[in-house]
C-alpha cells in the first residue's frame, strides 16, 4: 500500500481584488507532496510561489479548491482549529527574520514553545537543545542585534521548530544573505530535512538554490508549468548565485 501524501492541493484558486479589477495569483493548482520530501517552488516575481505557500500554511485561505494535511482538509478550518494548526503541524522560514529584538535567541526560540509547553524549565531546555541543534548554543543568551544575518536565520529555524512541526515552509530564507551564509543556512534546512524527516517546501526565484531539491516545481502565472525531478540534489557547499 502506498504512503498517503502528506499533502494534497486540488484545483487552488486564490483572486484578489484590487480595485475594479480581479487578480488571479493560483488559478487552479495541483500539487501532492510526500512526506520526507524536499520541494523547492521555482519561478519569477508574482508566479504564485509565496501564495501557495501562505495557502498551505494556513495564513491564507483559497478563492476556492481543496488544501488536505496529514488527511485533514484545513480548507474547512476555523479559528482555533486553524490557529492550533499553523502552531503545532507548521514551522515557518521567512526572508525577514522577524525575532522579537528585546528577547535573546533562546527566549525568542521559549517565546514559541510557551504556547503549548506548561512547563517553564522543560520549554527553557528545549530552546538550548534547538540552538544547539542549529550550531548556535554559545549565542543563547545573545540578542538578535549582537547576531549576524545567518545566526539570526538559525534562531528562525530554531524558534520554527520548536513545536516539532512535520511541514517546515520556507520563504526565500536566504534572500538577505551573502553566499557563504546562504549555503550555511541551507545546510542546516537539508539537515533537517535528511536526519529528522522533516518535509520542507521552499520558495525561491534562483535556479542554483533549487536545485538542492527533491522535485522542482515551476510555477507560471498561477498555475505548475513543470514538475521536475531531482533525483541527484545539488551539494549545497558548490552552490554559487
Amino acid at each position: 500500500m502506498n504512503q498517503p501524501y502528506l499533502i494534497e492541493c486540488h484545483d487552488l484558486v486564490r483572486e484578489y481584488k484590487m480595485g475594479q479589477v480581479t487578480v488571479q495569483a493560483l488559478r487552479g493548482l495541483e500539487l501532492c507532496v510526500d512526506p520526507g520530501e524536499f520541494i523547492v517552488l521555482l519561478g519569477p516575481s508574482g508566479s504564485g510561489k509565496t501564495t501557495t505557500l501562505n495557502l498551505i500554511g494556513g495564513l491564507d485561505r483559497p478563492t476556492s479548491g481543496q488544501i488536505i494535511v496529514q488527511g485533514d482538509e484545513i480548507t474547512r478550518y476555523k479559528g482555533k482549529q486553524l490557529t492550533a494548526y499553523r502552531r503545532d503541524r507548521v514551522g515557518f522560514i521567512f526572508q525577514f527574520f522577524n525575532l522579537i529584538p528585546t528577547l535573546t535567541a533562546v527566549e525568542n526560540v521559549e517565546f514559541a514553545l510557551r504556547l503549548t509547553e506548561k512547563d517553564g524549565r522543560a520549554a527553557a531546555q528545549r530552546s538550548r537543545e534547538l540552538l544547539d541543534l542549529v550550531g548556535l548554543a554559545d549565542r543563547a543568551d545573545h540578542f538578535p542585534a549582537e547576531l549576524s544575518g545567518g545566526e539570526q536565520q538559525r534562531v528562525a529555524i530554531a524558534r520554527a521548530l520548536a513545536n516539532q512541526p512535520p511541514l517546515l515552509l520556507c520563504d526565500e530564507p536566504t534572500g538577505n544573505l551573502d553566499v557563504d551564509t546562504g549555503r550555511q543556512v541551507l545546510q542546516v534546512i537539508r539537515d533537517l530535512n535528511r536526519q529528522k524527516g522533516t518535509t520542507v517546501i521552499l520558495v525561491t526565484h534562483n535556479t542554483a538554490i533549487a536545485a538542492i531539491a527533491d522535485r522542482i516545481i515551476h510555477l507560471h502565472d498561477g498555475v505548475i508549468s513543470q514538475i521536475q525531478p531531482n533525483p541527484t540534489p545539488a551539494p549545497i557547499a558548490e552552490l554559487d548565485w
